[in-house]
């Protein structure tokens, strides 16, 4: 979604966790009610993992159950603030957490680890805000190696902390609203954030791929590398394929896609997307973000999702948006499911009818 220049920095910058956080727990044992949906690793996949790193193969093509969440809120540490969220929507430890960070931030290996711990996998979102003390970052420069210095400092930093760590660079990068993107409608009055940067879906690709092998050299094999398009109804005139760096270089589809308008539904908003993708792709669907913007549809369109995102067949898990985001969006910007009682029984009956996930 279209974020705020005020989250430059990394915004999901761990407090200290309570004595009550609860050891590991398995994210990929479950009894699933919509086997019949997994997503099936292809025959003979093999991905290789470095020796001594935490191996990522079980978790790349896992039963039907990742229920994660991004939510802030005063005073609670990321975990903690996500099973506040599991706890209103009967999901009480939610096994995807997400954080974001712009580039030049630190990976925070504390953050990672607290998060393993409690028995979910973090998802970092990697953004590339070109300012002035990131060296005026771009989506060419980090393509042209400006950016391999920080990219092995990373490298080393998410091997070294040893768990499972989904890893998505440049989102919604088939988008205009964000400098790295692509400027597919030139001639706008005022021109979107990426018409000034001129990046090409090549310069995407090649980026990617030079993390990725940077990655590899460094043996952090425990990154999980999630390709996120926003979903293509904002931009319909662009297509997803020219920004696929190929199978070799993702391991999950990262899709986002929000319920912004009274008439959204699953149909309309994801399932254009998906069709486009299983053109080029087999790769799992994570949703990467998702949520509904308050008002008397909220319900109506928690029981839509929940019910057709399970029929979906390819897509693991989603991640809530679960966010207060009206000082940057306006009066329609709450996102936090709490707002609406109506909307908290609608997720809760959804989970609790298998719709998705686990208990």
């Amino acid at each position: 979604m279209k974020k705020a220049l005020q989250r430059l920095a990394v915004l999901s910058l761990p407090l200290a966790l309570t004595a009550s956080v609860m050891p590991a727990q398995s994210v990929s044992a479950a009894v699933d009610r919509t086997a019949k949906y997994n997503a099936k690793a292809p025959k003979g996949f093999k991905r290789k993992n470095a020796k001594g790193v935490t191996n990522v193969n079980k978790y790349l093509y896992p039963r039907r159950e990742y229920v994660g969440v991004f939510t802030q809120y005063d005073n609670r540490s990321p975990v903690s603030g996500a099973r506040y969220f599991g706890g209103l929507v009967g999901k009480k430890k939610p096994n995807v957490i997400k954080g974001f960070a712009n580039w030049g931030a630190p990976f925070d290996q504390a953050w990672a680890k607290n998060i393993w711990k409690a028995g979910a996998i973090p998802q970092w979102e990697l953004e590339a805000h070109p300012v002035d003390w990131n060296g005026q970052i771009t989506i060419k420069k980090i393509a042209n190696g400006a950016g391999d210095a920080y990219i092995r400092g990373l490298a080393k930093s998410i091997r070294a902390a040893k768990v499972p760590v989904a890893l998505s660079f440049a989102h919604e990068f088939n988008g205009d609203w964000y400098e790295w993107g692509y400027c597919s409608r030139p001639n706008n009055n005022p021109p979107a954030a990426a018409c000034k940067y001129k990046n090409r879906p090549s310069d995407f690709k090649k980026a990617w791929k030079r993390m990725h092998n940077i990655f590899t050299k460094a043996g952090a094999t425990n990154a999980i590398w999630m390709w996120s398009p926003n979903e293509t109804g904002p931009r319909a005139e662009v297509g997803l394929k020219q920004f696929y760096p190929g199978d070799a270089y993702v391991d999950w589809i990262g899709l986002i896609g929000y319920y912004r308008s009274t008439s959204s539904t699953y149909a309309k908003v994801f399932k254009p997307s998906v069709r486009q993708l299983r053109r080029f792709t087999r790769k799992p669907i994570l949703i990467g973000e998702v949520s509904t913007r308050p008002g008397g549809n909220r319900p109506r369109q928690i029981r839509d999702f929940l019910k057709n995102v399970a029929a979906d067949p390819g897509v693991i898990g989603f991640i809530w948006f679960n966010k207060d985001q009206r000082e940057n969006e306006g009066p329609n910007g709450d996102y936090r499911v709490e707002q609406s009682k109506a909307g908290v029984t609608a997720f809760k009956t959804g989970l609790k009818k298998g719709y998705f996930g686990r208990k």
